[in-house]
C-alpha cells in the first residue's frame, strides 16, 4: 500500500484595521500619516476600551514634574488601551530652535515612563508663533487629524492653526482645518461615539469657528474635551457634555474645595457599548465626573458683591466714600469672609480688617469707611479677602480699591512707534525682576519724526498705530523681535497746567514713561518685572500740549501696554501728531 503524506498549508491573512470596528478581534485605529504618536501595543478587548486624557502641564507649574510624573505612573496602572495630551506640552513662548529642542527632549524624557500608546495635540505654549508651528511639523507631524478606534470616531484640533497664516486671520481654526473636520464627520456618520478634543476651550469664545464644527456634529452622540484653563469645568450644551480639564502639573493656584476644580488631575473614560463614563482622578483619589459643574461655579462667582462709592474731589481738602460688602451664601456649607487692608499711610480705612459670617441661604453684609487727601492719593489702598466654605478654603483674592470711575478714564489709543531697537543682551537674566544695566543705560532722545533710525532688524522710522482693541501691541508692529526696545510716542493737550492721575498697564518685561523729558518714576517699580502689571501714578501737565514717551523693552517679542487717563470734563486732547509741536 502506498502511504500518502498530506500537507496541510494554512494561510494566514492580515488583520485589517477598518474604520469601523465591527469585528470580534482586536483593531488599532486608523491612522492618517505623519500623527504625533508614539506607538505601543493596544487592547485585546474587542468592544469595552479605556482611554486616558493629560491636561496642561505648562503655564506655570515648571516645578511640578514629579506631578505628571506621578500621573504617568498612576495611568500605566488603569493600564487604558492609550492616552491622549489636550496640549501645552512644553513652556514655548520662543523662537530659538535650540531652546526647543531642549524643552521637547525634557517633556519626552518625562514622557517615556509610559507604557501604553500616546498622542497629542498641540496648545497655545506648544505653537505659540510660525517658528514653533514649523517645528511641530517637522518633528512630530500633523498639528490636527482624526482616526477611528473600536467604531468611535476620535477629532483632536488645534486651536492655534491660525499660525500657519497669521497674516490672514479667518478663525482660531482656520477654514481648511473646519473643512476637514466636517468631512471627517461625514465619513464617519454611524460610528457609536464621537469625541473631540481640542486645547482651547472655543466653544465659550464667539466667532470662534467652533459653531460650525458644532453644527456638523448634529445630533450624534459625542463629548468635548479641552483644557488651557487650568480649572476643571464640566458644561452641558445641545444635551452633550462639555469638559474643560484642570492641569497635569500646570500652574495654577490651588483651592481646597473640590468644586472649584482647581486641583491636579487626570480623566479615565470608558467606552461600554453606548456607554461613555469619565472619572476625574487626582493623584491618590478618584472623583465623579461632576465634581466641579459650571451651575457650581455661577454661584460661586455671585458669592461676594463689592461695592465702591466714593467722590475723589480736588475741590475739597479731604475726600470720602465706602466699600460695601455683601456675601451671599447660596451653597449648603456655612462660608466665612475674612477682608484685611494692606498698611497704606496716605489713607484712612475703618476698620482695616473684618470677617462675616453667612449660614446656607444667608446674606451678610458690611462696610468700610475710607477718607484721603484729595491732592495725595497714591498709592491706593489694596485689600486681600478669603472665604471658607465649610472650613475649607474656597476663594481668595487681592484687590485694589480704585475711587476713579470706570467712565472717566481715557484710553490713549493713537501713538508713534519707533523700533525694534537692540536691547544689548542675549540671554534673560536668571532673576525676572533684574534690570539690564543696558536697559537702564538707554538715553531718551530728542526724537526727529522724520529721521531713518538704525534699528535691530534694519532701518526704521516712525509709524503711526492706531489701536482698535485698547493695547499698543508692540509685538505686531515690531515682528516679535526679542532681546529688543522701542518707543512709544503721543501728545496731551491740557486746558491749563493741572495734575492729573494716569495707570498704565504694563505688558513687557521692562519699562519706563517720560512727560516732556522727565521721567515720571512712579509709572514704573525699579527692579520689578512689568508683565501684566499695572502702574498707577500722576502726570504733572503744563498748560498746552505735553509730550509723552513710553520706553519698553521685551526679552520675549510679546509684548504690548495700555494708557489711560483721568478726564471726568472731557477737556483734554490726544494726538500723536499735533500741529506747532516738535
Amino acid at each position: 500500500m502506498r502511504k500518502c503524506v498530506i500537507i496541510l498549508i494554512f494561510v494566514l491573512q492580515p488583520i485589517l484595521f477598518n474604520t469601523l470596528c465591527t469585528n470580534t478581534f482586536a483593531q488599532k485605529p486608523n491612522f492618517p500619516d505623519q500623527i504625533p504618536i508614539v506607538e505601543r501595543p493596544f487592547s485585546d478587548d474587542p468592544d469595552k476600551f479605556s482611554f486616558a486624557i493629560i491636561g496642561d502641564k505648562t503655564g506655570g507649574g515648571l516645578d511640578k514634574w514629579h506631578v505628571f510624573d506621578r500621573a504617568i505612573d498612576e495611568i500605566n496602572t488603569l493600564n487604558p488601551d492609550f492616552a491622549i495630551m489636550v496640549g501645552d506640552l512644553i513652556q514655548g513662548d520662543t523662537t530659538d530652535n535650540e531652546q526647543l529642542a531642549i524643552e521637547w527632549k525634557e517633556f519626552w524624557e518625562h514622557q517615556s515612563g509610559l507604557d501604553i500608546p500616546f498622542l497629542s495635540l498641540p496648545g497655545n505654549h506648544d505653537i505659540t508663533n510660525p517658528v514653533m508651528y514649523d517645528y511641530w511639523k517637522e518633528h512630530l507631524g500633523r498639528t490636527y487629524y482624526a482616526f477611528t478606534y473600536k467604531n468611535c470616531l476620535f477629532l483632536l484640533l488645534n486651536t492655534e492653526e491660525w499660525h500657519a497664516n497669521s497674516d490672514e486671520w479667518v478663525n482660531w481654526f482656520g477654514n481648511e482645518q473646519i473643512k476637514y473636520a466636517k468631512s471627517q464627520l461625514t465619513q464617519h456618520a454611524d460610528v457609536r461615539h464621537t469625541f473631540v478634543l481640542l486645547h482651547r476651550p472655543l466653544w465659550l469664545q464667539k466667532n470662534s469657528g467652533w459653531e460650525e464644527i458644532e453644527e456638523a456634529l448634529g445630533e450624534r452622540p459625542y463629548t468635548v474635551f479641552a483644557g488651557h484653563y487650568h480649572k476643571l469645568t464640566l458644561h452641558t450644551r445641545n444635551d452633550r457634555r462639555y469638559f474643560v480639564l484642570g492641569a497635569t502639573g500646570g500652574g495654577f493656584t490651588p483651592q481646597e474645595v473640590k468644586e472649584y476644580g482647581a486641583f491636579d488631575h487626570y480623566s479615565l473614560v470608558t467606552v461600554d457599548n453606548n456607554e461613555v463614563n469619565v472619572a476625574i482622578i487626582e493623584p491618590g483619589n478618584i472623583h465623579h465626573a461632576d465634581v466641579s459643574t459650571s451651575t457650581f461655579k455661577d454661584k460661586v462667582s455671585k458669592l461676594l458683591d463689592f461695592k465702591l462709592q466714593f467722590d475723589l474731589n480736588k475741590n475739597r481738602s479731604i475726600s470720602e466714600g465706602n466699600l460695601n460688602i455683601s456675601l451671599n451664601n447660596t451653597l449648603e456649607k456655612p462660608m466665612t469672609l475674612e477682608i484685611k487692608f494692606d498698611e497704606n499711610d496716605k489713607w484712612q480705612i475703618t476698620p482695616n480688617h473684618l470677617s462675616i459670617q453667612a449660614k446656607p441661604g444667608q446674606k451678610s453684609k458690611t462696610s468700610v469707611s475710607l477718607s484721603v487727601a484729595s491732592t495725595d492719593f497714591l498709592p491706593f489702598p489694596i485689600y486681600k479677602h478669603a472665604i471658607q466654605y465649610g472650613g475649607e478654603q474656597l476663594l481668595s483674592g487681592r484687590n485694589l480699591y480704585h475711587p476713579i470711575d470706570r467712565v472717566h478714564m481715557r484710553v490713549i489709543k493713537s501713538w508713534m512707534l519707533l523700533g525694534p531697537f537692540d536691547l544689548g543682551v542675549k540671554t534673560i537674566p536668571s532673576n525676572s525682576k533684574q534690570v539690564p544695566q543696558s536697559f537702564i543705560d538707554i538715553p531718551l532722545q530728542n526724537f526727529n519724526l522724520e529721521k531713518t533710525y538704525q534699528g535691530k532688524l534694519r532701518e526704521i522710522t516712525w509709524q503711526e498705530h492706531i489701536t482698535d482693541n485698547d493695547r499698543i501691541k508692540l509685538d505686531a508692529a515690531f515682528e516679535y523681535a526679542e532681546m529688543a526696545y522701542g518707543y512709544g510716542l503721543t501728545h496731551i493737550k491740557s486746558p491749563d497746567n493741572r495734575r492729573i492721575f494716569a495707570q498704565m498697564g504694563w505688558g513687557s518685561n521692562l519699562g519706563r514713561i517720560y512727560l516732556n523729558g522727565v521721567e515720571i518714576p512712579s509709572a514704573a517699580i525699579p527692579g520689578e518685572n512689568l508683565y501684566s502689571w499695572w502702574a498707577h501714578f500722576e502726570l504733572p501737565l503744563k498748560k498746552g500740549w505735553n509730550t509723552l514717551t513710553i520706553l519698553s523693552g521685551d526679552y520675549n517679542g510679546w509684548w504690548d501696554y495700555r494708557m489711560e487717563v483721568a478726564d471726568p470734563t472731557e477737556t483734554l486732547q490726544f494726538s500723536f501728531k499735533p500741529s506747532g509741536v516738535d
